[in-house]
């Protein structure tokens, strides 16, 4: 077996141990899921098998690490060029095999993979030209192919076989193994699977795959190359042994798997619950202090703005009168955020919603940020369908936008793009989306940049921008979401509103 690349990335210093858990924790729940019902092991195993085992490419290490932003392509690519070339040794003996496999094991969440590796090594002591997992499908009620090796394996891929036909129908039934080393002489046998592949199964194999007590299918082990060690002209009560130990060892991956899952959800709940909690006990404290430092603002930029505005009386000078101008805009939006923000603190909201076009929106927001855009080198961009509208309250759902503008502002220092999107999804949505060229998220899971003090290395941020966003669209029955950009380097906030 080939290195992992997970080890070679270690050895080669550019990725540390902690780093490496969470990326395979990370691989484990993409692949797996969440879901840990009663027939959990089947459905899993049939699922990726059939659909995500065709496309596992999405599902590699190497992409995972670089979605994750824990390595640069150059250092995965590098390390694969080296996985390449290192040697696929075969087993030298039993005991080396079985060794593999338990060190496989303690190593890698990839159960598909390991379960792949499991059968190639049996085939190859056993010494048997092919092997092949069949698992039963209780939607089906048929035992399903899965993972076949050796000649004809793809021809045989996801086939169903009957659970009351051939020889591994009568192992899952039975729960016994069984030695065949005449097909032709076993009514048991069934001729379906070979018409499909085209293969000859002259001898077979095949012992019970349980799990806890409960039965999954079978492995079996087709065609031995040359006479067993005591001179049978087939397969002996040896390897049947040894076939039943690897069979032992794939039921221990799987269980061990599942295992894995349920304490990385209860890890993950943990944290949740820690965050919840003290997000709470920061929200309270926050409230209080909120406040009391907006009551003192107010009571000090209250008589501010009455002398700007005298400011006026008492010269006629169009420099007096700009700053007048900026210092009244300037102590306005103060108050605005300070009230934004102790609103949000002591869910203090009131929208009154009314029926505005989209467009309109836009064009205001525009209006707000141009300035901003301007001085920062952002490029900003409306993209609306005509005749779009949404039930809102247009002052509340300004102040989100102008949050996730913010946001972007503070991800693009060096300037960039800033473009918003509004269409139609099917009938019953209007979607709005806001995507920014700035250096993206990478925070795992994205949706902790919704949570009230998250803040993403802004020194001067408060962390409340996007949990405002959240509070005012959920407030309008709305969802959002946020995401990396696909196309290029950024991030896109998508704001889902019902339509009446």
């Amino acid at each position: 077996m080939k290195k992992h690349l997970g080890d070679i990335l270690l050895e080669k210093g550019y990725l540390s141990s902690e780093d490496l858990n969470k990326a395979l924790a990370y691989q484990m729940r993409k692949v797996l899921g969440n879901d840990l019902g009663e027939t959990w092991s089947t459905d899993f195993l049939l699922d990726v098998a059939r659909t995500k085992y065709n496309n596992r490419s999405e599902f590699y290490l190497g992409k995972i690490l670089t979605e994750l932003k824990l390595l640069p392509e150059n250092h995965v690519l590098e390390a694969l060029e080296i996985q390449k070339t290192s040697v696929d040794s075969v087993p030298r003996n039993r005991l080396d095999a079985l060794n593999r496999i338990i060190v496989r094991m303690n190593s890698s969440y990839n159960l598909i993979e390991l379960l792949n590796q499991i059968l190639v090594l049996a085939a190859q002591l056993v010494e048997a030209e092919s092997a092949s997992l069949s698992m039963y499908d209780h939607l089906r009620d048929t035992l399903v192919i899965l993972m076949p090796t050796g000649p004809g394996a793809e021809a045989v891929r996801d086939l169903e076989v009957p659970k009351d036909r051939g020889i591994v129908g009568w192992v899952y039934r039975q729960g016994r193994s069984v030695i065949c080393n005449d097909t032709s002489r076993d009514v048991r046998f069934y001729a379906g699977i070979d018409a499909a592949s085209g293969y000859s199964s002259r001898q077979i194999l095949c012992v019970p795959l349980t799990v806890k007590g409960k039965r999954l299918g079978a492995i079996e082990a087709i065609n031995r190359i040359r006479p067993s060690t005591t001179g049978v002209q087939g397969f002996s009560v040896a390897d049947r042994y040894l076939l039943q130990m690897f069979s032992d060892q794939a039921a221990i991956a799987i269980e061990n798997t599942r295992l894995a899952i349920a304490l990385s959800q209860a890890e993950e709940d943990i944290e949740h619950r820690a965050r919840d909690v003290s997000a709470a006990q920061k929200a309270h404290a926050g409230a209080l202090v909120a406040g009391s430092l907006l009551h003192e603002m107010r009571k000090s930029l209250v008589p501010l703005q009455g002398y700007a505005s005298r400011m006026g009386e008492v010269s006629d000078d169009e420099r007096v009168e700009k700053y007048r101008t900026y210092i009244g805009r300037e102590m306005e939006r103060l108050m605005t955020r300070a009230d934004e923000v102790a609103r949000f603190l002591n869910d203090r909201y009131a929208p009154r919603p009314r029926n505005t076009s989209v467009a309109s929106l836009l064009k205001e927001l525009e209006s707000h940020i141009w300035v901003e855009c301007r001085t920062c080198g952002i490029a900003f961009q409306a993209e609306v369908e005509d005749d779009i509208t949404v039930t809102v309250d247009t002052d509340l759902f300004l102040s989100a936008l102008e949050q996730i503008f913010h946001n972007a502002r503070d991800a693009m220092p060096d300037g960039g793009s800033f473009t918003v999107r509004g269409h139609r999804e099917g009938g019953r949505s209007i979607v709005i989306d806001a995507a920014d060229t700035g250096r993206g998220i990478t925070v795992q899971p994205v949706e902790r940049v919704f949570e009230p003090f998250f803040s993403s290395g802004v020194p001067h941020g408060a962390g409340l921008g996007l949990a405002i966003v959240q509070k005012i669209v959920q407030l309008h029955q709305g969802t959002v979401t946020a995401a990396n950009r696909s196309e290029v380097t950024g991030t896109v906030i998508t704001i889902t509103l019902p339509v009446d």
